[in-house]
């Protein structure tokens, strides 16, 4: 009938000349009329059916059916799935067996998962704990060995006979300190810097960059620069011993903390007549050889070691 009403508009468009076109054009808007009013019907019934659909599939949809959704996405791992089936049993059979079936497997599935995770991290820990920790380290013509660390409210250095200076800790803070020994055949090395890090599950994250001062000093005069001390200068001796600190704050000490030499050579010497003592060394340059975390793959290679863990 719709067609019917569309060819008999077409054809009184064209007859619409000459005479009685006034009476055409009237019937021609008269069936236009009609065939929008059969089209929005139409539209209507269309919409209507599509209602009635959903609301037979909603229907259809029990709460045995429901729960059967809600175990089909748990046995296929998709939790996010699991949890919007269940959210539809429980908003439409709130009080129905279903609902409290399906809840209590969605719990299990979420444990079951956090515990996996857990799990996974646990794994992933024993990877860092797996390294094993050495005492020296050597990278390039270059090597360092430790002799002690330990966590302490003062950090000593620059003994020269009866005297040695020393640094206390900060309120709420203590100092990682460290005796350890660095040996070249260079005579002017870039010394590899030693990093506190400290566990973080599966990773170790990185507290700071140790300092470098000396352990002792020939006498007084040569601390003060007045004289050269051979002993602490690389160009006349292959080792020279150095004491290293790194001040925390104490809720960052968390057991185990680790000390870690990295491969890069980057702690470099500087003199100073004026100063006391006249030569130093510096970490400034330190910062891309102490990546800010660290994983068990990055000690695969030997671009890092551990050689120390304080526990």
């Amino acid at each position: 009938m719709r067609n019917d009403l569309v060819v008999a508009c077409l054809a009184l468009s064209l007859t619409g000349c000459g005479d009685g076109g006034e009476m055409h054009k009237k019937q021609a808007e008269s069936l236009r009329s009609d065939v929008e009013s059969l089209q929005a019907e139409v539209k209507a019934a269309q919409s209507k059916i599509a209602q009635l659909e959903q609301e037979n599939t909603i229907l259809k949809e029990t709460p045995p059916l429901l729960l059967t959704q809600v175990r089909k996405a748990i046995d296929s791992g998709d939790e996010a799935k699991a949890k919007e089936a269940l959210g539809s049993l429980t908003t439409r059979y709130a009080d129905s067996a279903e609902a409290v079936t399906g809840i209590s497997l969605v719990q299990k599935m979420v444990k079951d998962r956090e515990a996996k995770e857990q799990e996974e991290r646990r794994l992933a820990a024993l990877g860092i704990k797996t390294i094993p920790v050495k005492g020296t380290f050597a990278a390039g013509d270059s090597a360092v060995a430790l002799q002690s660390a330990q966590i302490a409210g003062q950090w000593s250095f620059n003994d020269h006979g009866d005297e040695y200076e020393y640094r206390s800790a900060e309120r709420g803070s203590r100092y990682i300190t460290a005796k350890v020994t660095y040996s070249s055949k260079s005579k002017d090395p870039l010394l590899a810097p030693l990093i506190v890090y400290v566990a973080n599950g599966s990773e170790l994250k990185r507290l700071g960059v140790m300092g470098f001062e000396f352990v002792r000093w020939s006498s007084y005069a040569t601390f003060l620069g007045n004289y050269h001390d051979d002993a602490n200068d690389f160009a006349h001796t292959a080792s020279i011993r150095f004491s290293m600190g790194l001040q925390v704050q104490n809720e960052a000490i968390t057991k185990p903390l680790y000390i870690v030499a990295s491969s890069t050579g980057c702690a470099d010497r500087s003199s100073d007549r004026f100063g006391k003592p006249p030569v130093s060394y510096s970490t400034y340059s330190c910062e891309k050889a102490a990546p800010e975390i660290l994983r068990a793959r990055d000690f695969k290679d030997g671009r890092f070691g551990i050689v120390k863990r304080i526990d």
